[in-house]
């Protein structure tokens, strides 16, 4: 009896055990899921976020604001710095300045920020001179008849401030502006069966169907996105500052003068002051910002106005071949002569070194890149942020289809269509803007007279300078 009671007592023990053992798996699976359901709950969720502000992130974000389309849809910008608001003009001009295309104004049209631009501070460019120190070859682009501008002078930070007013005012509803927001990470699927996540620095988690980064040439996007890049280093860099000039009533015109160095540029901001651009190696970089402010004016007036590096040899070829075509080809261009460089509206004198980059793909499931993400260029044409506006328009374009589709904003099969159209405009600009930069890098007799008699055949034939007008334009 005892021994019967003794088996009985451990029969139940052992099935107390087991229950007991069964309740434990049941508490750490629920336990299991709580955790994971917490951490989902701690993500919050946006449509898409765009990881970067700036001129191109702004007007991304702006535009996807505005349009009817993703009314119903939210965006999260994440922008490293702070926001800012475009007051009234400041008495200085900023030293950074963009050369806005007409392409790009009908998108601040339509974005409603030109008008708010205009009446801050715009400057209208009518005509574009292109210059060679090492010859007499020059080309003029001009629309007809001197009415129409080539492009618009505007400063960035002018810019910056309009898209942020914008997001502020219209687009609330829909876009979630997020300041001092810093990349620490971000998570990519294999596919759209799951969703994108980006990590702050402040901890702060978010997921999402699309990311698109705007996060400039050293992208954390297009780094998470593990695709192919080619880039490199030009070995030299770009100063700029706002200069003082006389010798144009209305200074309309903007210059450029290629040198073995690098190209001098010289943007119209009002009628007496202008905007530089002056490429150069490093190490003459350094020399120029340690001159004072008398010393490199002097400096830059030798760089617009010098005749020592001109080749005898060639200027006779260009004016034998001037000579036989005047007879049937007059010439339709009137010679100018750049403005003398007076001195600097104050000491901003800045530089930043200069380079190429292009992303072999712009996009992957639930990625897309923009702007200098993208593609980086050199300055001489002007075309960088104009490129990364015309991503937005594409980007806008190829999304708002989806959404009417009830597609997957994520989808390859959507952002395939906007790569495909972007690298087929954005590949020969960035080419060609290379090799002028490596073609005018040199004073090697042969090439000075081969690129000089291209510049003035291109010059004489109107047809292909407003088709190369036109392409710059588009």
């Amino acid at each position: 009896m005892a021994l019967s009671r003794i088996l009985r007592s451990s029969t139940n023990l052992s099935a107390t055990s087991l229950i007991a053992n069964q309740l434990t798996r049941i508490c750490r699976s629920f336990a299991s899921t709580s955790s994971t359901s917490s951490s989902a709950a701690s993500s919050d969720y946006y449509d898409v976020i765009v990881v970067g502000g700036g001129l191109v992130g702004n007007a991304m974000a702006c535009n996807f604001g505005l349009n009817s389309n993703f009314q119903e849809k939210k965006l999260l910008l994440l922008e490293a710095g702070g926001t800012r608001s475009l007051g009234a003009p400041s008495k200085l001009y900023s030293n950074r300045v963009s050369a806005v295309s007409p392409s790009s104004k009908r998108l601040f049209q339509k974005l409603g920020i030109w008008d708010r631009l205009e009446a801050y501070r715009v400057k209208s460019v009518r005509q574009l001179q292109v210059m060679d120190s090492c010859s007499q070859s020059a080309i003029h682009f001009e629309r007809q008849s001197f009415q129409s501008e080539v492009a618009w002078i505007i400063e960035n930070d002018a810019i910056i401030g309009a898209l942020f007013d914008k997001l502020a005012s219209d687009c609330s509803k829909n876009v979630t502006v997020k300041s001092k927001a810093r990349l620490k990470s971000c998570s990519l699927p294999a596919d759209t069966s799951e969703l994108a996540q980006v990590v702050l620095e402040d901890g702060s988690v978010f997921e999402t169907k699309l990311i698109i980064g705007a996060d400039g040439a050293k992208s954390k996007v297009r780094e998470a996105m593990e695709i192919g890049y080619t880039g490199w280093e030009y070995g030299q860099k770009a100063i700029v500052a706002t200069l003082q000039v006389s010798g144009g009533a209305d200074n309309e015109v903007a210059w450029q003068r290629f040198t073995p160095f690098g190209p001098v540029a010289i943007l119209p901001l009002s009628a007496n002051l202008s905007s530089l651009v002056w490429t150069t190696s490093p190490d003459k970089c350094d020399q120029l910002l340690a001159l004072n402010e008398d010393e490199f004016v002097d400096q830059l007036n030798e760089a617009l106005w010098s005749e020592e590096t001109q080749d005898s040899f060639v200027n006779k070829a260009l004016f034998t071949v001037d000579s036989m075509l005047s007879t049937v080809l007059p010439a339709t261009s009137v010679v100018q002569l750049p403005p003398t460089i007076t001195g600097l509206q104050s000491d901003s004198r800045a530089a930043f070194p200069l380079g190429f980059g292009h992303a072999h793909t712009y996009v992957k499931p639930r990625a897309a890149l923009i702007g200098d993400a993208a593609h980086r260029v050199h300055p001489l044409a002007g075309q960088g942020v104009n490129l990364g506006w015309g991503d937005v328009q594409e980007l806008i374009e190829v999304l708002q289809k989806v959404v009417r589709s009830g597609g997957d904003l994520g989808s390859m099969t959507s952002l395939a269509e906007y790569d495909s159209r972007r690298q087929m405009r954005n590949v020969p600009t960035m080419v060609a803007i290379d090799w002028l930069n490596r073609l005018y890098g040199t004073n090697f007799a042969p090439v000075v007279m081969a690129r000089s008699l291209g510049l003035y055949g291109v010059n004489r034939f109107g047809a292909l300078k407003n088709l190369i007008m036109d392409r710059a334009s588009a």
